[in-house]
Formats: C-alpha cells, sequence, structure tokens
C-alpha cells in the first residue's frame, strides 16, 4: 500500500445523508486511505451508532468516536486532527458526495497539493460555491475561503491554528474560522478545478438556487459541471 490519506467525516443526526456520503466514498475513492467518523452524540435521539457500528465491524470505517455530549463543529474537527496522521488530512461533512472521476478526486487533490508547497487548504469545488477567485491556474481556483466539501488541509496549518480555534469567532462558521486563520499565517486556499462535489439539498446553481432541506435527483454532469464564464455564486 502507498501513501495512506487521513479522511475525517463529522455528523451529526443525519443517518440518510451519511449513508449516502460514505457508499459513495467507498465506490469512488481509488487512493489508500483511512476513514475516522465523528458523530456528534446522534445516540441521544436519532440512532446513527447502529449504522456505524455495522461499517466499524466491517472494516469500513478504521476510527468510530461516539461522543456521549454534544461538541460542537469545531470541537469535532479538531478531535478529527488529533486522530489523523497523514499530510494533508481530509474533512468532510456528512451531507457531501465525492464524484465518480479519473483519476479519483483523493489523487487529484493529493497531486494538486504535492505540485503547491504554499497552497495549504484546498476543497474540492461545487458550483454553489460563494467563492470571490483572485487567481487560477490548471488545476486550482485560489480564493478567500472554501466550504467543508472534501477539505484537503496540510499538517502545517494545523499547527498554525489554535486549539480551540473557535474563541473570539462566534457567529462564523468552522470552516471560515480555518480559513481565515491559515490565510492569516500565509497560506493560500482554492478549490479544485473540474472537480465538483454534490451537496445534497444543498442552495447553488444546481437547485436554481432555491435551499431544498431534502435529497433530490442528482444531474447527470455534476461531477464536472463548470459554472458559466464569470459567475461568482
Amino acid at each position: 500500500m502507498g501513501k495512506v490519506t487521513d479522511i475525517v467525516v463529522t455528523t451529526r443526526g443525519r443517518v440518510s445523508y451519511l449513508t449516502d456520503c460514505l457508499e459513495h466514498l467507498y465506490s469512488r475513492t481509488k487512493a489508500p486511505y483511512w476513514l475516522h467518523v465523528i458523530d456528534d452524540a446522534s445516540h441521544v435521539d436519532e440512532g446513527n451508532p447502529n449504522y456505524l457500528w455495522d461499517e466499524y465491524r466491517g472494516a469500513r470505517i478504521s476510527t468510530l468516536v461516539l461522543r456521549r455530549r454534544r461538541g460542537g463543529q469545531c470541537a469535532n474537527l479538531n478531535l478529527g486532527a488529533w486522530l489523523s496522521y497523514s499530510d494533508p488530512v481530509v474533512f468532510t461533512d456528512d451531507d457531501v458526495l465525492c464524484p465518480n472521476v479519473e483519476p479519483d478526486w483523493l489523487t487529484r487533490g493529493l497531486v494538486a497539493m504535492a505540485d503547491r508547497p504554499k497552497l495549504g487548504i484546498l476543497a474540492l469545488n461545487h458550483p454553489g460555491a460563494r467563492r470571490r477567485p483572485y487567481e487560477r491556474d490548471d488545476l486550482v481556483t485560489y480564493c478567500r475561503f472554501v466550504g467543508g466539501t472534501f477539505m484537503f488541509v496540510r499538517r502545517g496549518v494545523l499547527l498554525d491554528l489554535p486549539l480551540p480555534h473557535i474563541r473570539g469567532n462566534f457567529g462564523k462558521t468552522p470552516t471560515t474560522i480555518r480559513c481565515g486563520a491559515a490565510a492569516a499565517a500565509g497560506w493560500k486556499i482554492g478549490y479544485l478545478t473540474r472537480t465538483y462535489c454534490y451537496h445534497i439539498g444543498e442552495y447553488s446553481a444546481l437547485t436554481n438556487r432555491k435551499y431544498t432541506n431534502s435529497p433530490f435527483v442528482e444531474p447527470e454532469n455534476w461531477e464536472t459541471l463548470e459554472p458559466p464564464e464569470g459567475w461568482r455564486g
């Protein structure tokens, strides 16, 4: 086995979303990986652990964390960083589906990171991203912030972040906080071009800019779709 990448999935009470997320990940990830799933106390009222225990016993999940009390996404992201050893580490929310592309999405991201040592955070693109690009090359669209959509984070960025990195940042999303801290430390941030992931029920160009809170049929070309020229989300 070659280099193994740690993938961290954080989840809370959305077992139907999580099931789709993991099934896509299993079938569409060719590069070697370790999968770590952190459940934020879903067992209190949802029952995620029944499904997750089955996946863990079947050796499809490498590490399973079932929190007894809610810790919040920032705490779960920090815990995922502590559990991981690879550089970079990949983080994702539980409502994101990875694409079916060749080479696979993980290989594409690792190649882009390896060739760009100043790139500290890289996320798979999605047509609903509210990005303000300032530079683009053949593989990366550089911007200020990216979403939690299979986010590749260098070990150096994790070391630059204060832990916990929520202090003084209430009202902001954990990914925004992480990107802001990375940029302040001199790292570049960007989306991987021509490699789109899919948010289940997410507000985006794919839903005609309407927000829906339930799954819907995937467009056939969502894996490689490019937004209209000049579109900024």
